[in-house]
């Protein structure tokens, strides 16, 4: 079989180019199905698999929220020392 006998540097570099291969085709199936996520959500009837579904992919499209003290959200709008006497 061809291929098979490849060196440990060839077969190295052809798994860089190939997973970044694959990463490339990945990353362009996800930008497919989200150009046609309106399409997606419409065909979904049931208001309980709609919400169900929104929730699911919620987390890989909204920013986490990450909680703060007050101190540190003043500190950082540069409004720490806005109350200080």
């Amino acid at each position: 079989m061809v291929g098979l006998h490849m060196t440990t540097n060839n077969k190295e570099a052809n798994s860089k180019y190939m997973s970044g291969d694959i990463r490339h085709l990945i990353n362009k199936a996800i930008q497919d199905e989200l150009a046609n996520l309106p399409a997606t959500l419409a065909e979904i009837k049931d208001p309980v698999q709609r919400l169900s579904f929104l929730t699911k992919l919620m987390p890989f499209v909204c920013a986490p929220i990450k909680q703060v003290g007050v101190s540190t959200a003043r500190r950082e709008v540069g409004e720490d020392n806005m109350f200080s006497m």
